[in-house]
Order: structure tokens, then sequence, then C-alpha cells
């Protein structure tokens, strides 16, 4: 059997010609937030200012400049200090190695946290995402897809007016309305230079910052040296920053004398080629090995994909802390993890010197590290957290993307990949991705030609993705092609115990409650778990879980406590902290129809914790649906009725809200009306304020109590501010960004800024959501 993908799905047409994504060499990095800067910007305080001015020019700025030459800081360092200017955050997102319109919609959606929804285009998405944000979007090394960046900016920026984008680039875009900043090299001494003179450069300054020598002197003697250093670096800050390593073990005049007989080209691949050389014979072979890796990795897929063939694995620590310390890599480090990158110069300097058959056997090794990887991971046992295990994992999805496509470009490899999709079913279930998930396993099972039990299990993780999606129909379709493909198994003799056919019954129970068919439902569930007597895993769990919901819907309170206490005592036995988290939020809802309030908005806004920590926008948002629903029996009207209107901006991602049950939307309109009742005109104003929250607001919302109802607290909160805080409180509940209320009241942004920062001091609030609260349950009072 030939490739995978070599028909239409992994191909997009551009202008009569095939644009394909890449296949084990391109890298996505997804950052919802910036970067944090892990060593100090030198000078560059003219190119930030710049491109300050140009934000308030223009919303679609492109930073350009020759490779190295530090666009990526600039870009960061102007974003952080206007980041206060945009209500809904930046947004940063690295698209080195991309290659296709679809996949920069994909890194995009991932960044923002938008990850179910797969009815509409990916430009349509977004779109609907931004229209009523103020964001700032950063989108970083958009060479490598000029056409299809400039197309998507001017469709959002069309579509989202408060949305404005910082751009990367070693070319101009191009695109309407596009103000661009040119980047240069840092000041370099001029021939002659006096001491003073090298003194006052940016390039000397970067040069004396990265050596980190205490004891290095600018002085009359090497005034001579350093100036003809600086300038045959040209002024190129990665160029400079790694001769600044080297020149900590090497004389400087050994340095100039080694980067004179580098041959010609750019400065970057010179500076580049001069620190290779310089290397040993181990560095020098991971420095090239290295370059595989499509995102951070860590050092047990180094040693497992690097080593051989003139490098043991116990050689690999020691070569990867050198090239370290020689800023051909660096480090990250996220919850507790530490992770090695190499920046995109120096890799793509490596990607060059290798031959193709170096690079073909580094891609085999690299996707077979990562099916392994992927295999163990999506087994059943478990001997720590899900969650920590899967958000590690989360943050390998540039490598396990690449290790896909890797798969679906060979030959003859269609059960590997199928082994891959499947093995990383809880990343598409649980873990925020299943937009990703769906993709890729739709365009497999159009391709492959794949049968048998692999395809079963293939078509048990899509139809539970689209369930969980309340995609319905496209649901349907699935099962009863997995039925159809269960009865060719039976006719032929195979034997049916597979992991597949097993959680295949569990989803059809999950797709018959969210049809509204309880009795189905319960039947199907009762009959999947009597096969599974005695069985501890995933499906066995989800099928309790689920069940204990069916009779929720059948109003059997009881029965469902009984079955959910059972389900999450299995779930801590067994570390399934995620499902656990799902085991919470049903119980809580069996509890409130028990009227046990008190420990059902326990388990309720645990949920909620376990649920926004793992970003799972469908789960999140149905937790946080599942506390309103409570603040409306406790009679915290407010606190309710702002995290109903909320939770729409956290449902409006997905195919249909409350996965397409018609049962659960109806006890939200329920509530609503309840609401609408006791608050009377006041709850507009909740309602609006609800809806401006930010998803963090949402959640912090859902957390905290609404503040105090007594008068005398009402008095005393009012007495506390001054009469100017009061008017921001109130533009605050009526939903308005710091930018607006700036415009309504006439004075600086920045004054709101502290205005606001005062108010929630003084009241002791934790976000802006208590604040809407406490005003509108002022108004109330009055």
């Amino acid at each position: 059997m030939g490739k995978i993908f070599d028909r239409e799905p992994f191909t997009r047409r551009r202008h009569g010609r095939a644009v394909v994504t890449p296949s084990g060499d391109g890298s996505v990095t997804f950052r919802p937030a910036l970067p944090q800067e892990t060593t100090s910007l030198v000078g560059r305080r003219a190119e930030v200012g710049a491109v300050r001015r140009a934000l308030q020019r223009g919303r679609l700025v492109t930073l350009t400049g020759v490779a190295g030459v530090g666009k990526t800081r600039v870009a960061i360092r102007a974003a952080r200090l206007t980041r206060r200017a945009f209500a809904d955050g930046v947004v940063f997102v690295s698209l080195s190695g991309l290659t296709s319109a679809e996949s920069l919609e994909h890194a995009l959606a991932q960044a923002m946290g938008i990850h179910e929804l797969v009815s509409h285009s990916g430009v349509r998405l977004l779109a609907g995402h931004l229209r009523p944000r103020r964001t700032l979007l950063v989108l970083d090394g958009c060479e490598h897809l000029p056409e299809e960046v400039s197309a998507l900016a001017q469709a959002l920026l069309a579509a989202a007016p408060g949305l404005h984008m910082l751009l990367t680039s070693r070319q101009v875009l191009r695109a309407p309305g596009e103000h661009t900043v040119e980047v240069r090299p840092m000041s370099v001494p001029c021939a002659g230079a006096s001491l003073a003179e090298v003194a006052a450069t940016e390039s000397y300054a970067l040069l004396v910052e990265r050596m980190a020598d205490p004891s290095f002197r600018l002085t009359e003697q090497n005034t001579a040296l350093v100036s003809g250093l600086c300038r045959r670096l040209e002024g190129v800050p990665l160029a400079i920053e790694l001769a600044a390593v080297r020149a900590r073990v090497m004389p400087l005049e050994e340095i100039l004398r080694t980067m004179g007989g580098q041959p010609g080209g750019s400065v970057m691949e010179s500076a580049a080629g001069w620190s290779h050389d310089l290397c040993g014979p181990e560095e020098r072979l991971l420095w090239r090995r290295l370059a595989v890796f499509a995102g951070p990795f860590d050092l047990a897929a180094a040693e497992a994909v690097c080593s051989g063939e003139g490098l043991a694995e116990e050689e690999v620590y020691p070569a990867l802390a050198a090239l370290v310390d020689r800023s051909v890599v660096i480090t990250e480090r996220d919850e507790g993890r530490v992770a090695y990158r190499m920046l995109g110069g120096v890799r793509q300097f490596a990607l060059a010197r290798m031959s193709a058959g170096e690079l073909g056997e580094l891609r085999r090794r690299h996707r077979e590290h990562y099916l392994a990887m992927a295999v163990r991971l999506g087994c059943e046992q478990n001997s720590v957290s899900r969650l920590a295990t899967w958000s590690t994992a989360r943050g390998e999805w540039p490598n396990f993307r690449a290790a896909i496509e890797s798969y679906a470009a060979a030959e003859g490899q269609v059960d590997s990949c199928a082994r891959m999709l499947v093995g990383l079913w809880f990343l598409w279930l649980y873990a925020g991705m299943s937009r990703e998930g769906r993709s890729y396993l739709e365009r497999f099972l159009a391709t492959s030609g794949i049968e048998g039990f692999p395809r079963l299990a293939a078509l048990m993780t899509l139809t539970h993705i689209r369930v969980g999606q309340g995609d319905l129909e496209a649901a349907r379709l699935s099962l009863a092609e997995a039925d159809d493909l269960v009865a060719a198994l039976e006719a032929a003799d195979e034997p049916r115990e597979h992991p597949g056919s097993r959680r295949l019954e569990v989803v059809r129970g999950m797709y018959h409650f969210v049809m509204g068919e309880l009795d189905a439902a319960e039947q199907g569930l009762r009959r999947a778990l009597k096969a599974m007597t005695g069985s501890r895993g995933v499906a066995a769990v989800e099928g309790i879980v689920t069940l204990g919901l069916v009779h929720v819907a059948q109003l059997r309170f009881d029965e469902a406590v009984d079955v959910l206490r059972r389900a999450r005592r299995l779930c801590a036995e067994q570390r399934e902290d995620v499902i656990g988290a799902w085991a919470d939020l049903i119980l809580a809802l069996a509890l409130r129809g028990r009227g046990e309030y008190a420990e059902a908005m326990r388990l309720a806004t645990s949920a909620v914790r376990a649920h926004a920590r793992m970003r799972t926008n469908h789960a999140t948002a149905f937790a946080v649906e599942v506390v309103g629903w409570l603040a409306t029996d406790l009679d915290e009207h407010t606190r309710a009725a702002m995290l109903l209107s909320a939770t729409g901006g956290l449902w409006k991602v997905e195919v249909s809200a409350f996965f397409g049950s018609r049962q659960l939307a109806r006890e939200h309109s329920a509530c609503e009306e309840r609401l609408r009742a006791a608050l009377g005109p006041h709850y507009v104003r909740a309602a609006a304020a609800g809806k401006a929250m930010s998803a963090a607001e949402v959640v912090a919302c859902a957390l905290t109590l609404c503040p105090g109802s007594s008068r005398q607290e009402e008095d005393h909160g009012l007495a506390l501010l001054t009469p100017r805080e009061i008017d921001v409180a109130r533009l605050v509940a009526d939903g308005l960004t710091n930018r607006l209320i700036s415009q309504r009241l006439v004075i600086a942004t920045r004054t709101v800024d502290t205005h606001v920062e005062n108010i929630l001091k003084k009241l002791g609030f934790a976000g802006r959501s208590q604040i809407a609260a406490w005003v509108i349950k002022e108004r109330g009072r009055s």
C-alpha cells in the first residue's frame, strides 16, 4: 500500500500548485500568552518604540529583517508593553515550518483555546471568536506562509474590529493596510572608532552582556579588536550571542581569527558554521540530529532518536549540555518539566547539512519514538495522574503531529499511523484537542483503506469525538459503519474481544443519552458494563459515569448517587483525575436533585478547577453551567445570571451547546426564566456583565462566592470608594473594557487601570466579575 494521505485531504491548491504540510521537519509552537524572556533585551528602544507607534496608527504591523536580527524579541517586548491596551489579551503563535493554510488555522485555534468546532471553516471560526474581543495577535515566522498569512489577516481584521496583528517575517507581506517596521542589525563601531564610540554601540553592549565576564574591560589596547569583531558579526544579535558564548573560553583574538576563515554567505550562516566548527565531534553530530524535532523535546527523546552510529546514548546528555552552554539549544521549563528547543536559525543550518538519507533515517527514528510514546500513553493502566501525564503530552503536540504526518507520507505505514491516532485518544477526547483528532481520523479513514480491528478502533474514537461535539448525524453514520464492521468480523469468525468494540457500546450509550433516548441508553450501558464485569479500565469508568448521567436525566437520583460514587472510587484508585472530574460533576447534578446543595456545589467547583486546568472548553462550560444552576437554587441570583450568560462564550466553540442534548438545554432555559423573574430589570445588566467576562473571569466567578448581601456591607463598600472609582465600577458592571471606560469618562486608559486595581484592592475582590456582581447587587438594593 502506498502513502496514506497522498490524495486531497493533506494537500491544498493555491494558484495551481500543491502546497503540502510538512512531514517531520516543520514545527508549530502554541503559546496562548507571550513567551517568557529568559535573557535581558539589550538596546532596541527605537525599534520597540516604532512598533508601538505603528500599532497606534494601524491594525496590521509587520516586523521585517534578516535571520537572527531579533525580530521576535522586539515583537515580544513591544507586545508586552502594549498589552494593557488589549482587554482580551495577547496571543502569541510561532509558525516556523508550516506550509499550509489549514495548519495555520489549526495553530491559531489551538493558541486561542478553540478546539472542538469542526463544522465551520477555520477562518469563520477564528473570526467569530475574535469579533467581540479586543486582542493583539502576534504571529512569528510568517515568511513560511506569506500568501496564506496575508489572506487570513485580511479576513480576520475585516471581521474583528478590535483585533490588531503584529507579525514577524523576513519579507513584507504586501497586505492592504500593512504597516512595516524594519528591524535592522545593531549599531556597530566604525573602523578606527575610539573607546567611547565603541562602548556606545548596541552590538558591544550585547557582546559584553552575553559574555557574562565581570573581569572584562574595554581598554585602549583591545578597542580595535572588539570593534573588528562587532563589525565582522555585522550587528546581528544571534551571531553576537554565539560569539559571546565562545568568548567565555577563548580569547577574542582567536575568535576573530577563526571567523575570518568562514566561507561566504550570510553572517548568520557564517556565525553558525564557525560555532559548529568549534564544537567537538559528538556535539556536531547531536546538533545535526536534533534538527529532526519539530518542537520542544526532552532528554529521553533526544537519547532515543539521536543516539547510535557515532554517538552513544550516554554521550547524548553531555553533548546536549554543551550545546545549551553554547546557546545552540535553549531550555524551557513548564509545569515542572524541563524541555529543550533549537532556535530557528541554527535548526535550519543543521537541516541544510543533512543528506536525504540521514534525514530520512532520523525521521523514521523520530516517528517510531513518538509512536511508542502514544501507545504507552494510550494504554489503560495508569500509575500517575492522567491530568499531569496528558498535560505533558499536549506539550509534545508539535512532535506528535510531525510523526503522524511522517507516517502519512511514508510507504506501507498504515497500521502504524492507525496505532498512533488511536493511541492519542485521551488527547482527542479529554485534553482539549478533539478538533485535531477528528480531522486526522476522518482523513485517515477516508484515504488509508485500513480494515479490520484497526479500522474499528479508529471508528470508535472518531464516533466518541463526534458525540462529544454534539455532531449527532455524523456520529450516527460512524456508529452504523462500526456496526457493519463488527458484523463482518463476526461473520468471518474473527474474535471480537478488542478495546474498540468494548468501548463502542459505551459510546453508543452516550449517543442515545444526547439524543434523549434514555431507556435505550440505559439498556445499552448496562449490557456494556455487564460484558466488562471486573474491568477497571477507562471504558468501564466512562460507562459508569454515563449511566449515572442517564439516571439523573431519568430523575432516579438515589440510583445515580450510588453509581457515581462507585465511579469516583474507581477513579481515585486508578488516579483517573480527569474522568474523576466528570464523575464529580455528574454526582453534583444527582445531589442537586436530592436537595444536597452544599455538597453539590463543592463537587461542581472542584470539577471547574480540574477542567479549567486541562483547558478543555466544553468540559469547563458544562462545569460552569452546573455551578450556575446550583447558584440559582441557592438564590445567588446575580452570580447565577452572570455565569449562565457567560457560558455562551465557552459553548460557542462547540458544534452544539450542551453536546446537542435538548434536556440539558431545557434546564439552562428553565434556570434563566427563574433568574429573570427574581432579578427583574437587573437581569439584563447581570447577563451583560457575564457576557463581557473573559474565560479566566468566568472560572474565577464560578469559584468565588458573591460579595456579602447585607445592607451594612454594601454601604461599607460604597464608603471605601471615591466618586470616580464608583463611576468606573458601574461602567465595569455594564461590560465596558478599560479602553471604552476611558473614552466614556474622557480620561487616560492607564488611569482607568489604576482605578480598577484600587477597587479590587479596597473591596478585596479577585476580578472584574466580582466588581460587576457587587455593583448589580447594589443597584438592586437601591
